[in-house]
């Protein structure tokens, strides 16, 4: 008599982390969006070190890096804590398509960075935009890597995109540039999403900033 076969299980819940790369040496103070060769500080460094220690203990099978320098150097550090575990570049990830990229911090400071709002270019990409990367990238991994944990470094405003639209939050500059909050660098957001890939929205969405100096998010995770 043959034995039944077992129901298939459904997958565990899914985890993505979503980090933002480390300090960037950047002498002349400007903002350098997709320009090459920005690579991290000697401080990025030592706070790559302590996003590493914080995510140590994590099951990760994968890390994700946008393809900007600075990115994948922080992706790389953060896999010593993970001998052999590869990293990936996603287009996806990449940080803000603008042509405000070279000009100096003190041109943008009077918008209070705003670009979206002040577009140069027809090209410029939108928070919309953004929000349509992010959704891909999420909805692609989840499919690929249903049940892991995984590891996406990229950029601030993404981080803030995702951030914002996981919460429901409307898309919007207000929603990213609020003045009490900003993902710090080397900070970590959580997602975790349940087996049932038709839903958008995660089970759980946290934050943590292990080199923030505010004790509210670097003491460890809190619920966003």
């Amino acid at each position: 008599m043959t034995p039944e076969k077992a129901p298939a299980q459904p997958h565990a819940s899914t985890t993505l982390f979503i980090v933002r790369h480390t300090d960037v040496h950047n002498p002349n103070d400007i903002f350098y969006g997709r320009l090459p060769r920005f690579g991290l500080s000697d401080l990025g460094l030592e706070q790559a070190e302590r996003t590493a220690a914080a995510l140590a203990g994590e099951p990760v099978s994968l890390f994700y890096a946008s393809p900007q320098l600075r990115a994948r150097q922080t992706a790389r550090l953060l896999t010593e804590a993970h001998p052999g575990v590869p990293v990936r570049v996603s287009r996806l990830l990449a940080e803000v398509r603008t042509a405000w990229q070279g000009k100096a911090h003190s041109e943008l400071e009077p918008f209070h960075f705003d670009f979206y709002s002040n577009p140069l270019h027809e090209t410029d990409e939108t928070l919309q935009a953004l929000w349509g990367r992010v959704e891909r990238f999420v909805g692609r991994v989840r499919r690929r890597h249903a049940g892991e944990t995984l590891v996406a470094v990229t950029h601030g405003d993404i981080v803030f995109i995702a951030q914002a639209g996981f919460l429901k939050m409307p898309l919007e500059v207000r929603s990213i540039r609020r003045g009490d909050f900003y993902p710090g660098k080397g900070s970590l957001t959580r997602l975790v999403f349940g087996p049932d890939l038709s839903e958008t929205y995660p089970l759980e969405i946290s934050y943590y900033d292990p080199n923030g100096r505010d004790k509210k998010w670097s003491q460890g995770w809190r619920a966003l």
